[in-house]
C-alpha cells in the first residue's frame, strides 16, 4: 500500500485554474412526475465565460437538453421543459436597444428541436404557471425602457435613440440607487404581471418591489410580500393579498412594522410564514416560524428560539449558480427547508403542530438545494473534498449519489484535508477553526501560514473544498481559518456582533492564530499572512492597524471607512447602520473608531488590495481610501481594480479574472513569505 506522500507523488497539483474543471450543478427542479431537471455550468477560458446547459435525470440516467451554453433558468410546465432565450436575430438586435423582452422556448422531453411557446415585452425574473396560456410573472420594471418606448410610439429605433442620449447621465431620486450585481437601479422594481393568452396585465404598481409571493386557488389569488416607496426603501416589508376578480390588493401583513420574509402555503387561507420584528438582535436575527392565517389573523408562533439561520451560508468557491429552493409542505404535518447549522448547510423540517425542528440530514457539507421526490428528496449536495452532485435523500437521511461529474477530481488531484481545532474564547464560547497542511508535508520543516477570515460576517466556514485554500496547500502554504463570533450557524445571540466590530471577532481570530501556533510547531510564526474579502477584507484592513504579527496582507473588496460605507453603498443606509449601531451624525466618534481607516497611521504591513469596479456593496472607495493612507504613510502597498466586475468577483467573477485576482494574492504572498 503507498503511503500518503507517495500517493501524492502520483497524483495531479491543483492550479490556479483549478475552478474551471468544475461542473457547477444548480437550479434543481422536478416535475409532478418522475423526472428532474437541473443547469449545468462551466468555465470557458477561451471565451472567457461560463457557459450553462440544462439536463434531464430520469430512471437513473443523467440527459443532456441543450447544447447552446445559454440557458439560465427553466420551468417545469406539465411534462415539458420551458427555459428563456433570445435566439432570433431580430430579437438579439431589440435586446441590444436596451429594450425589455423574454422569450420562452418549449422542450419537449421525447426529442426534437425547441419551439416557441410565448413572449412578453417584460425583463421576466421568476414565473408560475397555471397553463402554458395562463401564468403569473415578475419582472424587471424599468422606467427609462417605458419612458422611451411611449415618447417613440414603440418605434423600437426611436426608442433606441431617446435611450442613447440618457445614457451619457444618471440621474439619482431614490435610495437605493444601484445594487451590487445589477448596476443602476434608481425607479427599477421587481413588479408582478399577469399573462392569459398574449396578454399582460400589470398588478402592482410602478413603486412595489416583490420579494416573496405565492399563486392560490389556481390564479385567482396571489400572496406576496413586498415593500414600497417612492423616496427611501424602508427594510420593514408588508403581505399582501391580490383578489384577481376584483383586481383589489389589501395589506394582510401580520404585524407593522414586521420583516415578512417567506411564505408557504398550507390550504386555504394558512400559511406557514418566515418573519422576524427584529427587535432583538436587529437585521441580522434568525427569523421565527408562524402558523398564520391571513383572513383571520390568527397565528400561532412555532419557533422563536433565533437558533435557526434557514438557507445555505456556508462559504464556497466551487459552487454557481444556485437558488434558494422553495419550501416543501408534505400536505400533513410538516414544512421541509435548509438550515445553516454550524459549519454545513442540512436539509431540515418544522412540525406545524409542535413546532419541533429536525434534521434530516446530519452530514459535513452542504445541502444547497433541494426538491421532494418520490418518497424522499433529489438534493444537490456539496460532501467531503467534492464538488457539488445529485443526491437521492431518504426521510432517514440515507443518501445516495446519483451523479458524478467532479468525483474524478478527487481521485486525480492532491488535497489536504481540513483538520478541526476549537477552543474557548474570553466569553465561554467554542469557536470551531481549521488547519490546512501543505501538500507534502513534512513535521521536520517549518512552512509560512496563510489566515483567511470569511466575509458576512454571518456566514461560515465549513471544511468543504475550497479552492484558493487547496491551491495555496499545494504550493507549500499552511491555511488556517475559523468562525469567530459574528458567524452564522450557532444562532443569533453568537452571531449579533453589533457595534463590537473590532473587538471580539477580533480577539476571536488573534487567539485562533495563537493556538494554531501552539499547536503545530510546523508553522511559522514569522512568516504569515493574512486574508479575507468583503467583512474578511475590513478585519484584514483591521488587523493592520492593530499588529504586526503579519508579514504581508491582501484586502478584498474591503471596508475602510464606516462613513462612506453608510452613505454610498446599496445597503449602507440600513444595514451598516444597524451593525455598527449609529450614523455619523449620531456618534461621530463611534463609527469612526469602528473603521481601520481611523487607524492607517499605525500601519507597517505590506498591503495588496483587490476591488472591483462595480462593487455596490462594498465601494470602490472603500479600497481606495485604505490603499491611499498606507501610500500617504510610507508603508508599501499595491492595489489592482477589475473593471467590470463586482462584490462577487471571487466566487463568479469572468474566469481570466478570477485566475488574475488569485495570481495577484498569491504572488503577494510569495514575494513576502517565500525566504
Amino acid at each position: 500500500m503507498l503511503r500518503r506522500h507517495e500517493e501524492e507523488f502520483f497524483m495531479k497539483s491543483i492550479d490556479i485554474d483549478h475552478f474551471a474543471n468544475f461542473a457547477f450543478l444548480n437550479h434543481l427542479k422536478v416535475s409532478n412526475g418522475k423526472k428532474a431537471a437541473f443547469l449545468i455550468k462551466k468555465a470557458n477560458l477561451s471565451e472567457n465565460s461560463y457557459e450553462s446547459d440544462l439536463y434531464l435525470w430520469r430512471d437513473g440516467q443523467t440527459i443532456r437538453m441543450t447544447d447552446t451554453g445559454k440557458v439560465s433558468d427553466f420551468y417545469w410546465v406539465g411534462e415539458e421543459l420551458y427555459f428563456p432565450a433570445v435566439r432570433k436575430k431580430a430579437d438579439q438586435e431589440y435586446t441590444k436597444k436596451g429594450l425589455p423582452l423574454t422569450v420562452f422556448y418549449r422542450l419537449p422531453l421525447t426529442g426534437g428541436e425547441a419551439v416557441e411557446a410565448f413572449r412578453v415585452k417584460e425583463k421576466i425574473k421568476s414565473v408560475k404557471f397555471i397553463s402554458p396560456e395562463e401564468f403569473y410573472f415578475v419582472a424587471d420594471y424599468d422606467p427609462k425602457a417605458e419612458w422611451a418606448l411611449e415618447t417613440a410610439g414603440g418605434k423600437a429605433d426611436e426608442a433606441e435613440r431617446l435611450l442613447k442620449e440618457e445614457s451619457d447621465y444618471i440621474v439619482f431620486d431614490q435610495l437605493p440607487f444601484w445594487s451590487n450585481g445589477v448596476g443602476v437601479t434608481n425607479g427599477h422594481r421587481d413588479r408582478l404581471y399577469y399573462y392569459k393568452n398574449g396578454e399582460v396585465t400589470a398588478v402592482t404598481d410602478r413603486y412595489t418591489n416583490i420579494k416573496d409571493w405565492q399563486v392560490l386557488d389556481g390564479g385567482n389569488r396571489v400572496l406576496f410580500i413586498s415593500n414600497r416607496f417612492e423616496q427611501k426603501k424602508e427594510t420593514p416589508t408588508q403581505l399582501k393579498l391580490y383578489e384577481k376578480s376584483t383586481g383589489s390588493i389589501t395589506d394582510v401583513s401580520m404585524e407593522n412594522p414586521f420583516s415578512h420574509s417567506r411564505i408557504t402555503l398550507l390550504g386555504g387561507d394558512e400559511v406557514l410564514l418566515l418573519g422576524s420584528d427584529q427587535k432583538l438582535y436587529g437585521l441580522n436575527q434568525d427569523p421565527n416560524f408562524y402558523r398564520y392565517n391571513f383572513k383571520t389573523g390568527e397565528r400561532r408562533v412555532l419557533d422563536e428560539s433565533h437558533m435557526h439561520a434557514t438557507g445555505c451560508s456556508v462559504g464556497s468557491d466551487v459552487k454557481m449558480g444556485n437558488i434558494s429552493s422553495p419550501w416543501h409542505y408534505d400536505g400533513k404535518n410538516t414544512v421541509y427547508f435548509t438550515e445553516t447549522v454550524d459549519d454545513s448547510c442540512q436539509l431540515a423540517s418544522i412540525d406545524l403542530e409542535k413546532g419541533e425542528i429536525r434534521h434530516i440530514t446530519q452530514k459535513k457539507g452542504m445541502v444547497v438545494e433541494f426538491a421532494p421526490y418520490e418518497q424522499g428528496f433529489l438534493t444537490l449536495s456539496i460532501r467531503g473534498n467534492d464538488g457539488i452532485e445529485l443526491f437521492y435523500t431518504e426521510m432517514s437521511g440515507k443518501e445516495t449519489q446519483l451523479t458524478h461529474f467532479n468525483t474524478h477530481l478527487t481521485e486525480e488531484y492532491t488535497i489536504s484535508t481540513p483538520e478541526e481545532l476549537t477552543f474557548q474564547n474570553e466569553v465561554g464560547d467554542e469557536i470551531k477553526g481549521w488547519i490546512i497542511k501543505p501538500v507534502g508535508f513534512d513535521d521536520s520543516k517549518k512552512y509560512p501560514v496563510i489566515l483567511d477570515i470569511h466575509g458576512g460576517p454571518k456566514t461560515a466556514y465549513g471544511p468543504n473544498f475550497f479552492h484558493e485554500m487547496q491551491y495555496w496547500a499545494n504550493l507549500g502554504y499552511g491555511v488556517i481559518f475559523c468562525n469567530p463570533t459574528g458567524s452564522d450557524g450557532r444562532g443569533t445571540k453568537f452571531s449579533d456582533i453589533r457595534g463590537k466590530y473590532g473587538t471580539i471577532d477580533y480577539n476571536d481570530i488573534m487567539t485562533f492564530v495563537d493556538v494554531c501556533l501552539q499547536k503545530s510547531p510546523w508553522m511559522d510564526g514569522e512568516r504569515m499572512g493574512v486574508t479575507g474579502g468583503s467583512y474578511g477584507g475590513f478585519m484584514t484592513n483591521w488587523i493592520i492597524g492593530h499588529t504586526d504579527r503579519f508579514r504581508c496582507a491582501a484586502s478584498q473588496r474591503s471596508i475602510s471607512n464606516w462613513v462612506s460605507k453608510s452613505n454610498t453603498t446599496d445597503i449602507g443606509y440600513y444595514f451598516n447602520k444597524d451593525q455598527i449601531g449609529t450614523d455619523a451624525w449620531t456618534d461621530h466618534d463611534k463609527i469612526w473608531w469602528h473603521s481601520p481607516l481611523k487607524y492607517a497611521d499605525r500601519c507597517k504591513t505590506p498591503t495588496l488590495f483587490i476591488h472591483s469596479d462595480e462593487d455596490y456593496r462594498c465601494w470602490l472607495a472603500e479600497g481606495l481610501q485604505m490603499y491611499y493612507a498606507l501610500k500617504y504613510f510610507g508603508v508599501e502597498a499595491r492595489m489592482c481594480v477589475f473593471k467590470g466586475e463586482n462584490h462577487e468577483l471571487s466566487r463568479s467573477g469572468k474566469p481570466l479574472h478570477r485566475i488574475r485576482r488569485l495570481k495577484e494574492i498569491t504572488q503577494w504572498f510569495q514575494q513576502h513569505l517565500k525566504d
